[in-house]
């Protein structure tokens, strides 16, 4: 581990750093300490202050009620007056509970007044409740409710007095405090000085010691990323942590101008090498196209001269003008992908002759549940699979036999698929054209199924093509196809 110390003696970056930092620190939480606790005191004084003058005014305010409340019940005793009377004398009760009643709080005068409050008003509900008992008929009904309703004066009175002791005496207590609060901006005025001349001595001290030194970095760094390298190496002022920082730059410099020449020719080989692959990826792709054509064209003549010496002239002339239709597109077509909808198009010629070859006992369906223009395929994907169903499928079947092309997309990927009916394959034979297949995508040199799947896998990383068959039961090839454009609603597999 790297000792603190330089080697000139002095103190290390990141102890200077970081005992400036914890003095700034130290001030900046002494600083909200005290501003916290002084705020913290002030707020509970006037709080406190608040709060005795809201229980104050509270009391005069239900005593107040209640004197209106009885006279309203006495003068008309209905159930609804009751209820108000009742409620009111509850709240004086409760506000009288709730006065401060600590002598070394409140003082002794306002202790005085708040002892008199209650006892008078102990004194005040006995007389209340007595009267209350009388029939208005009795002899001394009037004097008695007139002298309940004097000592409610005297209540408001003693509320009224304990209210003025309260004010007098929180007034003390607020020019008290407001006095101490004064002094608060200039204690905080000097943790700010304190602090921001802290601050000030930091950033001379860092400026000097990195953002200097980091700033000759910085432009020796951009004459090295414009690719100057002639520039003289950085002075090492200091011993510290920027100091061994810079002397490094400088081996670093160094070594990069002596491995630039030899990256710059590695970059052109290896850009060379890069255009060959890819010149050479799209001659494998086009070999590999061009080995289906004239696979199809030999069985296609044959059929067409077999059915010109059956039929007249004017059956023959449709299969050429079809055949010419194929051969139009298979030549016209010398992209790597095209739409599934051109790839239909070129197939509905080809499936047009091998009908009129099988005479229509082979039928095809097609269940396509995309768009066919919006999702791509490899060219010429479809049409060996499709002769194979024909020719090794379905060939043998004298009653005939079904074919069914089918399109969905299972969330970004097209799912094709191509199945027939006929007289399928044994777990031997599929095993066979299996390891057929995959030799042909590691040579290359396969047509139809091979060839198909080596393409998928060299066009779409992801892409898959599977083969199932039983025998007597027919052969499926599925095709798993990503769309990374697709951006249709997602539909399910067609039933």
């Amino acid at each position: 581990m790297a000792p603190n110390k330089t080697t000139r003696g002095g103190i290390s970056l990141r102890r200077r750093v970081t005992a400036w930092l914890a003095a700034i620190l130290l001030v900046t939480m002494l600083s909200n300490g005290i501003a916290t606790v002084v705020g913290q005191w002030a707020v509970r004084a006037f709080d406190a202050l608040l709060a005795d003058n809201a229980a104050c005014y509270t009391v005069q305010d239900a005593i107040k009620n209640e004197t209106q409340a009885f006279a309203r019940y006495v003068r008309q005793p209905t159930s609804e007056s009751e209820q108000a009377y009742t409620a009111a004398c509850a709240a004086a009760e409760q506000s009288l509970a709730a006065l401060p009643f600590d002598y070394a709080r409140i003082g002794a005068e306002r202790y005085a007044r708040t002892w008199n409050l209650l006892q008078g008003y102990e004194g005040y509900r006995q007389e209340r409740d007595a009267f209350l008992r009388l029939s208005p008929a009795a002899d001394t009904y009037i004097e008695r409710m007139y002298h309940v309703m004097a000592l409610q004066d005297y209540l408001a009175e003693y509320a009224l007095r304990l209210t003025q002791a309260t004010l007098e005496q929180e007034n003390t207590l607020y020019s008290s405090t407001a006095a101490h609060i004064r002094h608060l901006p200039w204690l905080y005025l000097g943790l700010f000085l304190t602090a921001a001349a802290l601050m000030v001595l930091l950033v001379r001290g860092l400026s000097r010691a990195v953002v200097r030194p980091l700033l000759e970095l910085a432009q020796a760094s951009r004459s090295i990323a414009e690719g100057d390298l002639s520039g003289p190496d950085l002075p090492i002022k200091s011993s510290d942590e920027v100091g061994r920082l810079t002397g490094t730059f400088n081996q670093m410099k160094h070594a990069m101008a002596q491995q630039l020449s030899t990256q710059q020719a590695l970059h052109r080989e290896e850009v060379r090498n890069l255009a060959l692959e890819k010149d050479l990826e799209h001659t494998r792709l086009e070999v590999l196209k061009s080995q289906v054509n004239p696979h199809f064209l030999f069985n296609t003549l044959n059929m067409i001269s077999c059915m010109a010496r059956l039929e007249d002239a004017s059956t023959t002339d449709q299969m050429i003008v079809h055949l010419g239709s194929l051969f139009r597109h298979n030549l016209r077509t010398k992209r790597q992908q095209i739409t599934l909808e051109e790839e239909l198009d070129g197939l509905e010629d080809y499936i047009y002759l091998q009908q009129m070859r099988f005479d229509g006992r082979i039928t095809v369906e097609k269940s396509i549940r995309v768009q066919p223009a919006a999702v791509l395929v490899p060219s010429f994907t479809l049409q060996p699979v499709v002769e194979n169903a024909y020719s090794h499928g379905l060939k043998s079947c004298e009653e005939g036999g079904r074919i069914l092309l089918r399109a969905w997309m299972q969330g970004s990927v097209l799912v094709l698929t191509v199945a027939d009916n006929g007289r399928g394959m044994t777990a031997e034979e599929l095993d066979t054209l299996q390891a057929r297949i995959a030799q042909s995508e590691q040579t290359g040199r396969s047509i139809g199924l091979g060839n198909i799947s080596r393409r998928i896998g060299m066009l779409y990383p992801g892409g898959k093509m599977q083969v199932y068959s039983r025998a007597g039961r027919g052969t499926v090839v599925r095709f798993e196809i990503p769309q990374t454009q697709w951006t249709e609603e997602r539909e399910g597999e067609p039933s």
